[in-house]
């Protein structure tokens, strides 16, 4: 590798290690092993650092047409069974890994940039993982979302939205503590298709007003899956 990247905020190990966490969720770790997705990943980013950009994205093209022959036979992503992760250079629509049109090319210039290209809330790095959760329309069934700061976590909630809710139009969104329990939810009422009122609860207990640190934590815990080759 002759010029390491460095995503904005992160050092180069977390830079590399949330890179390989939007490409390769615990699931499709199993299914390629987690030291050949490492490997995969030291590989692509030693493209990019080369400066070879048509290898970077020959290397990913290869590996999206292999999983999308895969994907026919699996569950379809749905707000019950959302993306492992999501990433917007634009900070308003959602991509995912693998399956987003030219999902490569924003990657690259993710990569390029060290942050979103778009600045609407200044140097952010646009990634955001959904840990758990769905389909929200309760405090029990709420997503939770990681991210590096409270901009992107927020904006997360919307690209969920966007992809997977068809909405007539946005209502209120507001900050809840859930009495009792002392866990913290982010709201959003909305009128569906049909013009009925629903709602999507997304939990910020352990990330709101300390997103960074909970990044930090999450990249950590991923750090230590053990491996399990095929």
């Amino acid at each position: 590798m002759t010029a390491p990247f460095l995503l904005h905020g992160l050092n180069l190990e977390q830079s590399s290690s949330t890179i390989w966490n939007m490409l390769f969720s615990p699931s499709l770790r199993k299914r390629v092993g987690t030291e050949w997705s490492r490997r995969w990943c030291e590989e692509l980013i030693g493209c990019f650092a080369e400066g070879d950009h048509a290898a970077f994205a020959e290397q990913y093209r290869d590996l999206a047409l292999r999983f999308r022959r895969e994907r026919d036979s699996e569950p379809r992503l749905s707000r019950e069974n959302p993306p492992w992760a999501m990433m917007s250079p634009d900070m308003k629509v959602g991509m995912i890994p693998w399956v987003s049109p030219l999902f490569e090319r924003a990657l690259l210039m993710l990569m390029q940039e060290g942050a979103a290209p778009e600045k609407h809330f200044g140097e952010v790095v646009p990634i955001a993982f959904i840990c758990s959760g769905g389909p929200g329309d309760s405090p029990d069934s709420a997503f939770r979302i990681c991210a590096p700061c409270a901009a992107v976590r927020a904006s997360a909630e919307h690209w969920l939205m966007r992809a997977f809710l068809l909405r007539r139009s946005q209502g209120l969104h507001a900050t809840l503590s859930h009495s009792g329990s002392g866990r913290q939810f982010s709201l959003h009422r909305y009128k569906d298709g049909e013009g009925e009122e629903k709602q999507v609860f997304f939990e910020s207990t352990e990330s709101f007003g300390r997103e960074d640190e909970d990044f930090a934590e999450f990249l950590l815990s991923q750090q230590r899956v053990s491996p399990q080759l095929m």
